[in-house]
């Protein structure tokens, strides 16, 4: 194929010295292009073997910008021919060199202009609540630098190690766990030439903190870190050269244990290198014997959880947030403007996994105005279909931003120099939280942080996320301002003894009423504003009242209460 793409780049030449010729000049000029042609063909072969520039418009146009440099060798020669002989080649050079000029003037105003269909082309919804956070699915429990950490320190397992580095990494569910994958890379060119093959892959339970990495052996040929006729992005190339490969390429691995490589690609819009994102491709490829096969995203096989690479859905967010305008909207009037943060995992997005199993990417957005550190909301791109899903509404308004978040997490620790690291906001009982992983500069995982995103005061730290959890809505329940009961968490109807009582106040004169109940470990509180005749409560009473909480949690608020006696 990077024939014929190589002689694509020749159609100008091939036009000069044909009109060239046709004024005169014999066998002398004919040798000349002849030899400039050859020179000229061969620097267009290496230029694409190495560069592989996707055949699309803009391309064809510097590749044939390289065919009519070559061409001035021929037209300009030292011969007999008349100068009037040569005015043909010399004005048809100047119309396609104007055409060039031109061609290039079309694709810089095209990719600006292209940037409202960009994000009408992105596939969207919007959520005015945020998804709440069940204790039984947290987030990923190991940073991705946490999980490198680990696997560089296994890799002397690997048979041959000094000849490979840890590839990518890759989120996947597998078997009904979720797991880290990473595929071991060749070091070099020349360690290429002495393995061949690479000789497998790590796996990690990624929601285990003691977990550890397993290498599984499987010699692999095309791979992203071989080269020539096994280098996975030449051979995606040669067979379909007219679409843009978005990220690096990522090994998943089916139900089998069978390893495939995939890659997201696409077709960018006429003149311009921007992605439709309702039209998004994957390429997989068989390692073992370099078969491939391409798909739309949402229709490639069902192992396959990440047909969106984290380059392509850092991308769909900012077609998303800061295009809705168009381009001069975005750098002038910005109205509707939001810009992703930078603080996910990777290419500004964090791998997260969702309820139902998918990977989905988590970015949060901010204001273009500087000096501002709230959230405007955040998105979840749907690692299988791009689907931009955006999280706004009420609660979200006036919270810190993923920055703000990891800074207060930084600052407690200043002088261990840890950093707060995969940042992804929650509601948690209908308070908007951040939960960070902190990590020391090493990338070894020491702390979860909980960090109220409405208020950086209440931040609880724990060794693990259950714990953390729970210590965070403690914490929450004894606070006036956030007592309030989550109504996505399932309601028990509760009756006992009061066992234990306290009543508090904050400045503002409301009272909050914590008890237990005999032979429970829950703590309920109840504020006096919704259930005056709570603040008469005393052990010994008899009570019974609806409470809406998560099996096994510690803490429950509560709205009304029966109190026998009383009322």
């Amino acid at each position: 194929m990077i024939f014929l793409i190589a002689l694509a780049g020749l159609a100008g030449f091939i036009l000069i010295a044909l009109a060239d010729l046709a004024a005169g000049g014999g066998r002398a000029k004919v040798r000349q292009y002849l030899a400039a042609g050859i020179v000229a063909y061969i620097v267009l072969l290496i230029t694409i073997y190495f560069v592989l520039p996707a055949f699309i418009i803009q391309n064809i146009l510097w590749l044939n910008a390289i065919g009519i440099f070559f061409a001035a060798f021929g037209l300009f020669a030292n011969d007999q021919t008349a100068k009037k002989k040569r005015n043909i080649g010399v004005s048809l050079a100047g119309v396609l060199v104007a055409l060039l000029v031109i061609g290039g003037i079309v694709c810089v105003i095209a990719n600006f202009a292209v940037y409202q269909s960009t994000y009408d082309h992105v596939v969207q919804s919007t959520e005015e609540v945020a998804k709440p956070l069940d204790e039984d699915k947290t987030p990923i429990a190991i940073a991705p630098s946490s999980v490198r950490n680990k696997m560089n320190k296994k890799m002397s397992v690997v048979p041959d190690t000094q000849l490979y580095h840890l590839g990518s990494l890759q989120t996947q569910t597998v078997g009904g766990t979720n797991e880290y994958i990473a595929a071991v890379e060749f070091d070099g060119f020349f360690k290429w030439l002495k393995g061949g093959e690479t000789k497998g892959y790590f796996v990690i339970d990624a929601t285990d903190l003691g977990a550890q990495p397993e290498f599984v052996e499987d010699e692999l040929s095309y791979v992203p870190s071989a080269y020539f006729h096994k280098d996975l992005k030449r051979i995606i190339y040669s067979r379909y050269p007219s679409y843009i490969q978005e990220g690096e390429a990522r090994l998943e691995v089916d139900e089998e244990g069978k390893a495939w490589y995939v890659q997201t690609v696409y077709q960018p819009k006429l003149f311009t290198q921007k992605a439709n994102g309702d039209d998004i491709q994957v390429v997989v490829v068989n390692p073992y014997n370099g078969e491939s096969a391409i798909y739309d995203a949402d229709e490639a096989p069902d192992f396959i959880e990440n047909t969106i690479s984290p380059e392509m859905a850092s991308k769909l967010n900012t077609y998303y947030g800061e295009y809705s305008g168009g381009f001069w909207n975005r750098h002038f009037g910005k109205a509707g403007v939001k810009i992703p943060n930078d603080n996910g995992t990777e290419h500004g997005v964090t791998a997260v996994f969702a309820e139902d199993g998918s990977i989905q990417y988590f970015t949060d957005f901010k204001s273009p105005k500087e000096n501002i550190d709230s959230a405007l909301g955040y998105s979840m791109v749907d690692g299988r279909t791009g689907e931009v899903t955006f999280y706004g509404g009420e609660k979200n308004n006036g919270i810190m931003d993923s920055s703000g978040a990891v800074e207060v997490v930084e600052k407690e620790y200043p002088e261990k120099k840890w950093e707060g690291k995969m940042p992804v906001l929650y509601n948690i009982d209908g308070n908007p939280t951040w939960v960070i992983s902190v990590l020391d500069s090493n990338g070894i995982f020491k702390q979860y942080a909980y960090v109220r995103a409405a208020d950086s005061d209440y931040v609880v730290f724990g060794e693990d996320a259950k714990s953390t959890l729970e210590a965070y809505r403690l914490q929450l329940a004894t606070d006036t301002s956030t007592a309030e009961s989550t109504g996505d968490a399932p309601v028990h109807k509760v009756s006992g003894e009061v066992n234990r009582l306290y009543i508090s106040g904050d400045n503002a004169g409301s009272k909050t009423i914590q008890f237990l109940l005999t032979d429970q470990d829950v703590i309920y509180s109840i504020n006096a504003t919704d259930a005056p005749y709570a603040i008469f409560l005393k052990e010994g009473d008899q009570v019974s009242f609806e409470a809406a909480m998560h099996d096994g949690a510690k803490s429950a608020t509560i709205e009304q209460i029966s109190i026998e006696g009383l009322n």
